[in-house]
């Protein structure tokens, strides 16, 4: 492949260069309210659990996304395993969702509308 040369003009070039001197400035330490959606954990009983199965490298990917049925937008995911075919994966992943939900009937759902869309 033939690769084309991209020139950039100075004023981008000096923009480019202060980015990435404030970058290193960026490394600051969290503050411990950063972590708290770790630590206070309490709405993991009442989330609900979605499995997502994604094609990466040749292999199905499983994920678990924990969503709070009261706030979805609060949502942890995970990623689970990876399984050569598509069936096992699916399996699987029915398996592991039916394990980590504390609703084992699976009344906890999140539905689209419950993510309000902003078009502004």
């Amino acid at each position: 492949m033939n690769q084309r040369t991209v020139y950039i003009d100075a004023r981008c070039y000096e923009t480019l260069l202060d980015f990435m001197n404030n970058h290193d400035k960026d490394d600051a330490h969290g503050e411990i309210i950063d972590l708290d959606l770790f630590y206070n954990d309490q709405w993991l009983l009442d989330s609900a659990v979605i499995d997502h199965v994604v094609a990466r490298e040749g292999n199905w990917t499983i994920f678990l996304v924990f969503a709070w049925v009261k706030f979805p937008l609060k949502l942890i995911c995970r990623k689970i395993t990876r399984c050569h075919t598509l069936q096992k994966a699916n399996l699987t992943a029915q398996y592991m969702r039916r394990l980590a939900a504390k609703d084992q009937r699976g009344t906890l759902r999140i539905q689209k509308k419950d993510f309000t869309e902003c078009l502004n």
